[in-house]
């Protein structure tokens, strides 16, 4: 999508006069951002955690070439294939190239950034696939032929409504003729649909929230399910993602991780964390027959070899600095005209699209440093803004106009003889102007700033330095005048000796990635004082919508399971696990299949290799006696966990899982409550493509 100052401005006038887009925007902002302050709080170390947050993110910076190959040298060897983009073309054409050998016809996406950012998608209709989006906020926009306006909640700026008459308008063709207006009603519609669509497609392609080096795994954090489903049921699975998104060990994902859930949606950790590390094996009885990673460049390389913007690519994609953002908050993420909206897209559209197709994103920044403060791992974001505002005016990027305003605004606040006087006619002036009013809602020449509801107090009638009653104190230092600007874009050249040479877009060779010395430095962990043992492994996973029931001995089992369908009236399939198997099913009555699901299961049974206090959170191994399917086709799901395999922390799971007698699975599923999703009005809702429940049978 190509970006100008005037598409932007048209937008932006557009967005400010949508009340849809209004009261959409004003639901969400409201719940993200209480969700987040509340998990945060409770969190005392999290200012810690982002400490660590940033050294390991550095560090992986510093050394990133030779994490790459570390993650490229594990994932190969464990059958995958990996593939580097340089740019948007190339990465379009590997994927492409994908789809055809495996004579594919129905493609399933999980969202992905990255995915979006290259054009994949457009790529693939042009192509001739069938593409369907399974993220529920994303199908909702493909339906609308729009793009996502935020990049955790895709649909944000939908309301219930116009979600009604979309699927009301596509779904009619296929026997849904009722209008459902309710959002459970939409939900249950919506994992009718698709659920058709996972199980018969042939390619699914996702994103990677991270790479893990030590063991070549590549992660997918979602609530819904529908990540894991379309990287396990097609024969062929392709994750997408950006080369930056390499962490050296397990151990580094799981401080990002603890970031990621409570800075993007308020959640502890989200429902679904996988770690996937090649495609099916010998023994496993269900999972791709062959897995891709395209490693994705696309720009990344420039900012990394730029000490003023390479910050950037600390970013964990949690949208903390969209649901801080008062601008964002008041024209949503179409008006920023490319893949990522708000103070992030600010920096990385101009940074990777050039600054003369974005020139107006670093502008659209009040400076309020809210996006900073919530940052889990720190980012810069108004120094950078401010850096590309500097480097506009030093290239003449912006017109004549605003440099001339911007030159003046710089002599006068040079000079504390000449801004003194002029604050305090200011003052005086605007106080006179809003006498008996308490607030500004127009001024001569800033009738634009006023749009939008927007309205500045009345000052006192006298200027700060006053109101502090020193102001012939304040120290000044002596600055250089800056030359009076002229010309437009191109008209003369940079100072002698500027540090300001930003290429447009930034790009290219050199960017020093090699490093030396990168092995893993122990970051400083920060001492916890978190829970431990089964009762508080139940406590955290019933704050996820999860329940624990507790048996005295495994051949409780059957029986159990069966005295809880009854109780709620499931009939239908049952698929337990291989290991299970042994059991006396006979005797309680029911008839289970042994094996992966097949997509028309009620319940399915299966057994994790232990539970994390922490988090409520259930570890589970893929493997010939556990398959993946099992935990998340079936509608309900059902968990065997012994209280002896219940451990402190995520770490401790990787411990577990390190010194089992067996290889690395192919698949962890990491599962903190049953399937979710707020993509309609921010109304969390259970069972949006997964199980819709979580029960554990723990046994003591």
């Amino acid at each position: 999508m190509n970006t100008s100052t005037t598409d932007f401005k048209a937008r932006v006038r557009v967005a400010l006069n949508d009340r849809h887009l209004e009261q959409a925007l004003g639901r969400a902002r409201d719940g993200f951002v209480l969700k987040r302050r509340k998990a945060v709080d409770a969190r005392p170390d999290f200012e810690a955690l982002r400490d660590q947050g940033v050294a390991i993110r550095d560090h992986t910076l510093d050394h990133l070439e030779d994490y790459l190959d570390q993650f490229i040298q594990a994932f190969e060897a464990q059958g995958g294939q990996v593939h580097r983009a340089a740019d948007a073309e190339e990465a379009r054409r590997i994927v492409l190239d994908i789809c055809a050998q495996a004579g594919a016809r129905r493609v399933t996406k999980g969202k992905s950034m990255v995915a979006e950012e290259v054009g994949l998608n457009e790529a693939l209709d042009d192509a001739g696939y069938d593409r369907v989006e399974t993220d529920l906020g994303e199908y909702i926009i493909q339906l609308a032929h729009e793009t996502p306006s935020h990049i955790i909640a895709p649909a944000v700026h939908k309301t219930r409504e116009q979600i009604t008459e979309l699927f009301h308008e596509h779904h009619r063709k296929l026997g849904f003729a009722e209008r459902v207006t309710s959002i459970p009603g939409l939900v249950n519609e919506a994992r009718s649909v698709l659920r058709e669509r996972f199980l018969t497609a042939d390619v699914g392609i996702t994103g990677a929230n991270f790479l893990v080096a030590e063991n070549g795994a590549s992660v997918i954090v979602t609530n819904e399910g529908n990540g894991d489903l379309t990287a396990t049921l097609p024969r062929v699975h392709v994750s997408v993602t950006g080369i930056e998104r390499v962490v050296p060990t397990l151990e580094d994902m799981t401080n990002l991780l603890r970031l990621l859930g409570r800075s993007a949606t308020g959640q502890v950790m989200t429902s679904y964390t996988t770690l996937s590390t090649g495609p099916r094996r010998a023994d496993d009885t269900d999972g791709p027959l062959a897995h891709h990673v395209v490693l994705v460049d696309n720009g990344r390389s420039g900012m990394l070899a730029d000490p003023r913007y390479r910050a950037m690519l600390r970013c964990i994609r949690c949208g903390a600095c969209l649901n801080h953002c008062p601008v964002y908050g008041a024209i949503g993420g179409h008006a920023y005209g490319w893949v990522y909206p708000g103070p992030m897209g600010s920096v990385l559209t101009p940074l990777t699209r050039g600054l003369g197709s974005a020139q107006d994103l670093p502008q659209a920044c009040t400076l309020n440093g809210h996006c900073a403060e919530v940052c889990p791992v720190k980012i810069p974001l108004p120094e950078l803004l401010r850096g590309l505002r500097e480097y506009q005016f030093e290239q003449r990027v912006i017109g004549r106009r605003p440099r001339w305003a911007v030159w003046l605004w710089g002599q006068v606040a040079r000079r504390p003889g000449l801004y003194r006087p002029v604050a305090r006619w200011s003052a005086r002036t605007l106080g006179w102007l809003g006498r008996g009013q308490g607030v500004l809602q127009r001024l001569p020449m800033a009738s634009g700033w006023f749009k939008g509801g927007r309205y500045l107090p009345v000052p006192e009638g006298r200027s700060f330095l006053e109101m502090l009653g020193g102001g012939d104190t304040v120290p000044s230092t002596p600055l250089t005048p800056t030359p009076l600007p002229g010309g437009e874009r191109g008209s003369g050249s940079e100072a002698e000796g500027s540090t300001h040479d930003l290429p447009s877009p930034l790009g290219g060779e050199g960017s020093g990635m090699r490093g030396t010395g990168s092995t893993v430095p122990e970051f400083p962990r920060t001492p916890t004082s978190l829970p431990g043992g089964e009762r508080d492994f139940e406590s955290a996973l019933e704050q996820a919508a999860g329940t624990v029931e507790w048996l005295d001995q495994p051949d409780d089992i059957p029986r159990q399971l069966a005295r809880v369908m009854q109780q709620q009236g499931l009939d239908g399939p049952v698929v337990v696990a291989p290991a299970l198997a042994h059991l006396d099913w006979a005797g309680a009555g029911l008839a289970p299949r042994f094996g992966p699901a097949l997509g028309d299961e009620t319940v399915g049974l299966s057994q994790a290799v232990c539970g994390v206090a922490e988090t409520g959170t259930l570890v589970l191994a893929s493997g010939a006696d556990d398959p993946t399917t099992i935990n998340f086709l079936p509608e309900y799901h059902f968990v065997v966990l012994a209280s002896a395999n219940v451990v402190d922390r995520l770490e401790d799971a990787w411990m577990r899982l390190r010194e089992r007698d067996k290889p690395w699975p192919r698949t962890v599923n990491l599962i903190t409550g049953p399937s979710r999703t707020a993509d309609v009005e921010q109304t969390i809702q259970l069972g949006a493509h997964g199980p819709r429940s979580l029960k554990v049978f723990m046994l003591s």
